[in-house]
C-alpha cells in the first residue's frame, strides 16, 4: 500500500503508468463496436479518497490519480524511465536544453563544475489550451513555479531543495543574501510553532496557563479542524466492507466507525493468565456497544427514523438507500465529535468559530487530540504558517523575484514560442525531475487578474501573494478549488449526468468521481488527439472486493494485491486479462523514534523481523523478493549485493541483552519497565484487513519479542496512512512508491518539507533538545551530507557508490527495515476494452495507458 506519491512532478506519468496488460483478442464485430465511447464510462477501481484534490496540495496517491486526469506536466516519461517532450507527447514543453557552465557562468563545460552553473530550458508549446477554453501561457508556468518556491508553501514538491540561482534571496527576502549563505531560520519557525502548540496543550492540562487570544484562537481552530478529520476518517472507514471486521458482531458501518475513532472500544475481562479481550459465544469480541447502558444504538436509529429518512429524500430528490447513508453519516460523526469534545458540532463553526463555547470542551480530550491525533500535526503545520507569515510580513516586497528564473522568446521552425530558463548552482542531477512540475491554470487557482489596480497587482508575483497565510489558505486552498481540479489534461471534471454545471460535491459522489473528455485536449500537440472514449470514471473500490467487482462487471480495471491465490482466481475467469510486472516502490517497516527513543531497543525490534515471512506467506518467489536497503530493487541505484544490515535472530538472549544495554529492566510481571514506563507498543498494519503481506511477520516477531519482555499488540488500523503522515504510529507496516531518480532528499534529509520526516526525525530527534539522541544527530548530518554529495554529481556509478553509504546511514539509524519488492498485478476486462488500442510493452516506468487519449472499446 502506497504511502503517497513523493512529489508533484511527472504527475499525469506516475499515475497512469500503474497500468499493464497482455494481448487480448478484438472482439469488434464487423468493423462495429459493442460498446458506444460517446455513452458507456470506463471505470477503474481506486481506493479510498480524502477528496482533496488540489494539484498543489493533495497528499494521497488515490487523491493524485485523480488530480493527473484533468492535468499535464512539463515533462513526462517513456518506457525506459526518461524523460522526454514533444509535440507526440502530453507535456506543456516542446523541448528542453541541459547546458553546463564553469564558474564565470559563460564558457560551457561537458561534465559540469561543482563551482559553476547549469541552466535548463524549456520552449513552451504554443495553443495548449486548459479545459475551460483558456490558453495555457508562460504565466502560468511561473505562476506555478512561484507558488511551489514560496515559502508557506507547505506540500510534497521538493522544487525548494533545488540550488537555484537567487532563490535564498527571495526566500529571505534579502537581495544582499548570497546563495552560499548559511541562512537557517527552518529552527526558529519549528520551535516557535512548537511552543505554540505547548502552550495550548499546558493550557487544556492545566499547568497554570491563563488563556490568551492566541491560546483561544488556536483552540477554535483546533475544533474545527478536528472535524475535518473525523470527516475524513468516515470517507476511510466507509471504504472498508463489513467483512474487514469480521471479528467483530457489526451490522452497520457506523459502528466501525465509532471502534476507529475511540467512542467504542473492546471489552477485557480478568482471566487465569490476566486480562483478556473479552468474545462471545461466536468468538466474536465484545465493544462496549454491547453494554446495556450504551445508548448509541438509539441515538443512531432516532438519526435514521423513517420520517428522517423520507423528509431527506424528498429534499435531496435521491433514492432511500442514499437517505440512509447521508444520515448515518452526519449523525456517526456528530456523535464521535461530540464524544472527544463534549460538545455539539455547528456548521456555522466551519465559517465562524468565534460561536464554539469553550467553556463546555473537555479539556483532557482536547489536549488528546493534539497530541494524539492528526489534528495535532495539522495545527502544528498551521502555526509554522503563522510564524513564517508573520516573520516576513514587514520583508514583503523587497525582493520580487528570483534571479535565476528568467523568460525569453525563441523562433522554432518558423514558429515563436516562449522559453523558461532556470539557472542553479553548480550541478543537480535530480533538478530536472523537480522541474516536470504539472502546470496548473493561474486563472483558477490564484485571485489575481489584469483588471486590479497597480497597487493590488504589486502585492503579487507571477500571480502569488509573497508569504502570505491568507492566500494560500483562502485562495490556492479554497475549499472549491481542492474538491474541484481544473487543468489540460485528457479529462475534465464532471457530473453523473455527464454535466458541465459541476461543483466539488457533484465531480466526486456516492464513492464515484466522474470525468467528460476535454475537448481541449488535442492542443497539447499535433501527435495527440481527444480522448476516444467520452467518458471516464473512478468508483471507490475496497482491496477485497477487486476481483469481485471485476467477475460483476461492476469496473473495467482494477489492482489486486499480487498474490498466487488472486491470480488463480482472476485466471479462471474467461473475460478477465491479466499481467504483473515490478512495481516501482518497496514495502517497509517503519520506527519512529518519538515512540522507540532507544536505538538499541529499534534494533532489537528489527532483529526479530522474519522478512522472509512475507514471501513465504504471502506472495511467492516469482511475484515478490527480499531488499535488504530501502530502495526499490528497479533503481539503477539499488546496490544488489548488500546483506541483511540486522541479522533477524530468535535468541531471546540477544534481544534482551540488547534492551537492557538501554537501560530497560523487568518488572515484576517481566515485562521490562523504564523511568515508570513500560515496553508497550503497537505495530499496525496499515489498512482495514490481516491480508497484508506484514501480518504473519508482526504477529510471529510481537509473540517472540513478548516472551522476551516486550508488550506488543498487533493491530489493522483503517486510518492509518493518515496517522502515518502526522507522525503518529510508533511501529507499521506500509510501502513506499519510488521515483524514477534515485535521490533521496525527500525522504531522508533534515530539511525535507515531506510528511515522512514527522515519522524519522521532526517530532523524534531533531527537535529534541537533551542528549538523548546525540548519536542519531551525527548520523542525520551525516546522511544529509552523504545526500547532497549525490546531487553534485551527474556520474551514475558514482552516484550509486554515494548513495549505498547514505542507505547504510538509514539502516544505522534503525527506523526503518525494508522488506520486499513485489510485482503489480493489473486485471481489466476483456471484454470491453480494445487491447491494440494499449501499450503493448508496459513497465513500472510506462504502463499500459500511458496514452489513455488512445484507449478504445472493442
Amino acid at each position: 500500500m502506497n504511502k503517497t506519491f513523493k512529489g508533484v512532478l511527472c504527475l499525469l506519468c506516475a499515475v497512469i503508468m500503474l497500468f499493464c496488460t497482455v494481448g487480448c483478442s478484438n472482439n469488434t464485430t464487423d468493423g462495429e463496436k459493442q460498446y458506444d465511447t460517446e455513452t458507456r464510462p470506463l471505470t477503474f477501481a481506486i481506493g479510498a479518497l480524502d477528496g482533496n484534490f488540489n494539484p498543489f496540495f493533495y497528499t494521497s496517491a488515490n487523491d493524485g490519480s485523480v488530480i493527473a486526469m484533468t492535468q499535464i506536466s512539463m515533462l513526462t516519461t517513456d518506457s525506459d524511465g526518461n524523460l522526454v517532450c514533444g509535440n507526440d507527447y502530453a507535456t506543456v514543453a516542446l523541448d528542453y536544453t541541459i547546458t553546463m557552465y564553469d564558474s564565470t557562468g559563460v564558457n560551457v563545460v561537458e561534465n559540469g563544475d561543482s563551482d559553476g552553473y547549469t541552466d535548463y530550458e524549456f520552449v513552451i508549446k504554443n495553443g495548449i489550451k486548459f479545459s475551460d477554453g483558456e490558453e495555457l501561457t508562460i504565466a502560468d508556468v511561473l505562476f506555478n513555479l512561484y507558488v511551489y518556491l514560496d515559502p508557506l508553501y507547505t506540500g510534497s514538491s521538493t522544487i525548494y531543495s533545488v540550488d537555484i540561482v537567487g532563490l535564498k534571496a527571495y526566500q529571505n527576502q534579502d537581495p544582499e543574501l548570497n546563495d552560499d549563505a548559511d541562512v537557517d531560520t527552518t529552527s526558529y519557525f519549528n520551535s516557535q510553532a512548537q511552543q505554540r502548540l505547548n502552550n495550548i496543550i499546558e493550557y487544556l492540562t492545566e499547568k497554570d496557563v491563563d488563556i490568551t487570544d492566541e491560546i483561544e484562537q488556536g483552540l477554535r481552530d483546533t475544533l474545527v479542524e478536528f472535524r475535518s478529520e473525523l470527516e475524513s476518517d468516515w470517507t476511510t472507514v466507509e471504504e472498508a466492507t463489513l467483512e474487514s471486521y469480521e471479528e467483530y458482531s457489526f451490522t452497520e458501518i457506523w459502528e466501525a466507525y465509532m471502534l476507529s475513532e475511540g467512542v467504542i472500544s473492546i471489552q477485557y475481562e480478568l482471566t487465569t493468565n490476566g486480562y483478556q479481550a473479552k468474545k462471545d459465544a461466536n468468538g466474536k469480541y465484545v465493544t462496549s456497544l454491547d453494554d446495556s447502558n450504551n445508548t448509541l444504538a438509539e441515538e443512531m436509529a432516532s438519526a435514521m427514523s423513517a420520517d428522517k429518512i423520507q423528509a431527506y429524500m424528498t429534499a435531496n430528490e435521491c433514492t432511500e438507500d442514499v437517505a440512509k447513508a447521508a444520515l448515518m453519516k452526519q449523525a456517526a460523526i456528530d456523535l464521535a465529535y461530540t464524544a472527544n469534545t463534549g460538545i455539539a458540532w455547528d456548521d456555522a463553526y466551519a465559517e465562524d468559530s468565534s460561536e464554539i463555547d469553550l467553556n463546555r470542551i473537555i479539556k483532557s480530550a482536547v489536549a488528546e487530540i493534539l497530541q494524539y491525533w492528526a489534528t495535532g500535526s495539522t495545527m502544528l503545520e498551521n502555526f509554522i504558517v503563522d510564524v513564517k507569515s508573520e516573520y516576513y510580513a514587514d520583508k514583503s516586497g523587497e525582493v520580487d523575484s528570483i534571479k535565476g528564473i528568467t523568460t525569453y522568446k525563441k523562433t522554432v521552425d518558423g514558429e515563436e514560442h516562449d522559453v523558461l530558463k532556470i539557472r542553479i548552482n553548480g550541478i543537480d542531477p535530480k533538478a530536472i525531475w523537480n522541474f516536470s512540475f504539472v502546470v496548473a491554470p493561474m486563472h483558477y487557482y490564484s485571485d489575481y487578474s489584469e483588471s486590479m489596480s497597480a497597487e493590488e497587482k504589486a502585492k503579487y508575483n507571477y500571480g502569488v501573494k509573497f508569504a502570505d497565510k491568507d492566500f494560500f489558505n483562502n485562495v490556492l486552498q479554497s475549499t472549491d478549488k481542492n474538491g474541484l481540479p481544473v487543468g489540460a489534461g485528457v479529462y475534465k471534471a464532471t457530473t453523473a449526468s455527464n454535466s458541465d454545471d459541476v461543483d466539488r460535491t457533484t465531480f466526486f459522489k456516492n464513492n464515484m468521481v466522474y470525468f467528460t473528455r476535454n475537448e481541449y485536449f488535442e492542443t497539447v500537440g499535433t501527435g495527440i488527439s481527444n480522448a476516444k472514449i467520452k467518458m471516464f470514471r473512478y468508483k471507490v473500490v475496497s482491496t477485497d472486493n477487486l476481483i469481485s467487482a471485476l467477475k460483476a462487471e461492476e469496473i473495467d480495471y482494477g489492482e489486486p494485491n499480487a498474490k498466487v491465490a488472486n491470480i488463480n482466481d482472476v485466471a479462471s475467469v474467461s473475460y478477465l486479462g491479466y499481467k504483473t510486472y515490478r512495481t516501482g516502490g518497496y514495502g517497509y517497516v517503519g520506527i519512529n523514534p518519538k515512540y522507540v527513543p532507544d536505538i538499541e531497543v529499534r534494533q532489537a525490534i528489527i532483529k526479530a523481523m522474519n522478512v522472509s515471512v512475507i514471501i513465504n506467506d504471502y506472495y511467492s518467489s516469482d511475484l515478490a523478493e527480499i531488499i535488504r536497503r530501502p530502495m526499490s530493487a528497479t533503481s539503477w541505484a539499488y546496490p544488489t549485493s548488500a546483506k541483511a544490515y540486522y541479522t533477524y535472530t530468535t535468541d531471546a538472549t540477544e534481544i534482551e541483552a540488547l534492551v537492557e544495554s538501554a537501560g530497560w529492566k523487568k518488572n515484576s510481571n517481566g515485562i521490562y519497565e523504564k523511568n515508570g514506563e513500560t515496553l508497550k507498543l503497537t505495530f499496525t498494519i496499515a489498512g482495514e484487513t490481516e491480508d497484508h503481506p506484514a501480518f504473519n511477520m508482526f504477529q510471529q516477531a510481537a509473540e517472540f519479542l513478548n516472551k522476551c519482555g516486550f508488550d506488543i499488540t498487533v493491530t489493522t488500523d483503517v486510518n492509518a496512512l493518515k496517522k502515518l503522515s502526522t507522525g503518529n504510529l510508533a511501529v507499521w507496516a506500509a510501502a513506499w512508491s519510488t521515483a524514477s531518480d534515485p535521490d533521496m532528499y525527500q525522504n531522508y534529509h533534515k530539511d525535507s518539507s515531506a510528511s515522512a520526516l514527522k515519522n524519522w526525525y521532526c517530532q523524534g530527534m531533531l527537535n529534541d533538545t537533551t542528549s538523548q539522541f546525540t548519536y542519531e544527530k551525527t548520523l542525520i548530518n551525516e546522511l544529509a551530507e552523504l545526500i547532497e554529495e549525490g546531487r553534485s554529481t551527474n556520474n551514475q556509478a558514482t552516484r550509486a557508490q554515494i548513495y549505498a553509504q547514505a542507505l547504510d546511514v538509514v539502516m544505522e539509524l534503525a527506523i526503518e527495515l525494508p522488506t520486499y519488492q513485489r510485482n503489480d498485478l493489473v486485471v481489466w476486462n476483456s471484454k470491453v476494452i480494445d487491447s491494440s488500442t494499449l501499450n503493448q510493452n508496459p513497465s513500472y516506468n510506462e504502463g499500459v495507458v500511458s496514452r489513455i487519449w488512445e484507449v478504445d472499446y472493442n
